[in-house]
């Protein structure tokens, strides 16, 4: 290889990890406002407090006017008795609670039976109510962050695929080649080297794939990189349902579309119709960052294996995923997320001892899922006898066989084979943490050791706040 095709992957590696970090970075943003904000936010922010129902007649084509009217009747006069029935706030108690309960359960069928009335076998005038309450509700605004959360986790994704689609451009620069490729005589004197001319050709090329949707770019993978979407996700047809329903959401007020039904038919619900309104809850928020998550960083793991050359290089961004997934997952404690990355950089890491530590970390994600029963045979038949100390160690830990296992933790912390904080905050040493305190034993770390790590991390901590302020 070249000077220049070292020099040329080196730089890709900083523009690689630097795109890598940002979207890890913001993932990190979006799940701590949308964790601050779900235990935080005060009770008038998280419910809907205007609430408006008009007798006006919609049309309604061949639906008898007096059916709609009877309809918007049954409505109107649940949401006024209702209103009268619920005290003011202050005076509520216990027992009011569930007097007001009893008489809004009681209202709520005369209001069916009022609706109920109002059918025909060519009108519903139950879902026809249920429209009108869409119409008519101001949204939750808790609901409407989560939405615009769901809506910018979406959009880091797609800056990470445009660097990394700009990134295979400039390591494989023979992929430019194409007679497609044209430009005019004024575009070209615009440039003043042959370098800016290729920088814009590389650029077109990206703009112009970031304007199709995610089947495209998921082709682009599998055509120029073999890599295969199935591989990267947590689910495919859950993939897809987030990104179609970021477009609705952005597009189409999060109503349903004939487009949405199209594109994520396994997740759509046959009882959805167009025009139908989707909300972001919190498990749906939650599920949808895990999976564009573990999209990003899988997607990106297999696009430097396949554009980077040299072994050390791909190294550095190994060590990188390594320490990012269980500082996010396994610390974080997304057991889901931790065995699917754990499971895939199984296959995805170059080194033996790579993989092995990659393998206990799917083992301790499928334990703390409380999953254990399915790979316990896979634990108890592996060999360690020819494997260092600290792999031992986990087999033991894995399978609760903590007698065995204290001695050699404090052989392995005596001879720094142990780090003070993987004991103190590892999910791996949970149970055995657990255990020493139950059993009264002194832990592998003198209590000095543990104040050093902590005010260490404090430090740390302090001067990491000192920059951002520096730096906003």
């Amino acid at each position: 290889m070249t000077d220049i095709g070292v020099d040329r992957e080196m730089q890709a590696l900083q523009d690689f990890r630097r795109a890598l970090h940002r979207f890890q970075d913001a993932m990190d943003a979006i799940e701590d406002l949308f964790s601050f904000a779900e235990e935080h936010a005060p009770d008038r922010i998280k419910k809907s407090d205007n609430f408006e129902i008009t007798l006006s007649v919609p049309p309604a084509g061949d639906i008898p006017k007096d059916r709609i009217h009877a309809a918007n009747t049954a409505l109107y006069n649940f949401f006024r008795r209702a209103a009268e029935t619920i005290p003011n706030e202050d005076l509520k108690g216990a027992e009011e609670d569930e007097g007001i309960k009893a008489s809004i359960n009681g209202l709520m069928k005369e209001m069916t039976a009022e609706l109920d009335a109002a059918s025909t076998d060519s009108f519903d005038a139950g879902k026809y109510a249920i429209q009108m309450m869409h119409m008519r509700t101001s949204r939750n605004r808790l609901e409407v962050l989560r939405s615009s959360l769901l809506t910018t986790a979406v959009g880091d994704f797609e800056v990470l695929f445009s660097s990394i689609v700009g990134m295979y451009y400039h390591l494989r620069p023979e992929a430019l080649m194409s007679k497609e490729a044209q430009f005019s005589w004024q575009e070209i004197q615009e440039f003043e080297s042959l370098d800016d001319l290729r920088e814009f050709h590389v650029q077109r090329q990206v703009d112009q794939l970031m304007w199709k949707g995610l089947d495209d770019w998921t082709e682009w993978l599998e055509k120029r990189l073999k890599i295969y979407f199935a591989d990267i996700t947590l689910g495919t047809d859950r993939v897809r349902e987030v990104f179609q329903r970021r477009h609705i959401i952005v597009h189409n007020g999060g109503q349903v579309s004939r487009q949405y039904l199209a594109k994520a038919p396994a997740l759509s619900s046959r009882d959805l119709e167009v025009g139908d309104r989707l909300s972001v809850n919190k498990k749906y928020l939650s599920e949808a960052l895990d999976e564009l998550y573990s999209l990003g960083v899988l997607m990106s793991g297999n696009v430097a294996n396949k554009l980077f050359r040299r072994s050390d290089i791909r190294s550095v961004i190994h060590d990188h995923l390594r320490s990012d997934m269980e500082a996010r997952c396994l610390n974080g404690e997304r057991w889901g997320v931790a065995a699917r990355l754990s499971s895939a950089y199984v296959d995805l890491f170059d080194s033996a001892a790579e993989k092995t530590a990659m393998q206990i970390n799917y083992w301790v994600a499928k334990k703390n899922a409380e999953e254990f029963d399915a790979i316990r045979g896979d634990v108890k038949s592996w060999d360690v006898s020819s494997l260092r100390d600290d792999f031992k160690l986990a087999k033991m830990l894995l399978l609760d066989q903590f007698e065995d296992a204290f001695p050699l933790a404090c052989s392995l912390s005596e001879r720094s084979d142990l780090k003070v904080d993987e004991y103190l905050h590892g999910p791996l040493y949970k149970d055995l943490r657990e255990w020493v305190s139950a059993e009264g034993l002194e832990s592998p770390f003198p209590e000095m050791e543990q104040a050093r790590v902590s005010e260490i991390a404090a430090i740390a901590e302090e001067a990491i706040k000192a920059a951002d302020e520096e730096n906003p």
